[in-house]
């Protein structure tokens, strides 16, 4: 798929790309795919003006939390954690702050009403 052809829609051209490997795409093959994939994840009602912090590691989660890691693993070896993880990078997960910040309350305030019920 040397010219991209402007009649054909973006999004078969995508789709056709997709099934290219990487290491054989030109330039322009590769600019377009991931022109295609950040035009599927761009928000379209959220305000612009409105940012996601994102921490890397439970250590930096801890520290932007200002709780001790051990907490942050306990809370993320229950699970409660999960829907806050954006991508994991090796070893190493990439949190959405906010996210993981009303997540752990949550989780917490959860366990605080199972211990005095008991």
């Amino acid at each position: 798929m040397k010219n991209l052809n402007n009649e054909i829609p973006l999004e078969n051209q995508a789709l056709d790309l997709m099934k290219k490997p990487v290491c054989m795409m030109s330039g322009e093959e590769l600019f377009m795919l991931t022109q295609y994939a950040n035009s599927m994840n761009a928000p379209t009602s959220a305000p612009s003006s409105v940012k996601r912090v994102q921490v890397i590691g439970m250590k930096e989660l801890a520290a932007y939390l200002g709780c001790c890691e051990s907490t942050i693993y306990a809370i993320k070896k229950a699970g409660a954690l999960d829907d806050a993880i954006i991508s994991k990078i090796g070893h190493r997960y990439v949190f959405d702050a906010e996210r993981a910040r009303q997540l752990a309350d949550d989780y917490q305030k959860a366990q605080r009403e199972q211990r005095e019920t008991q």
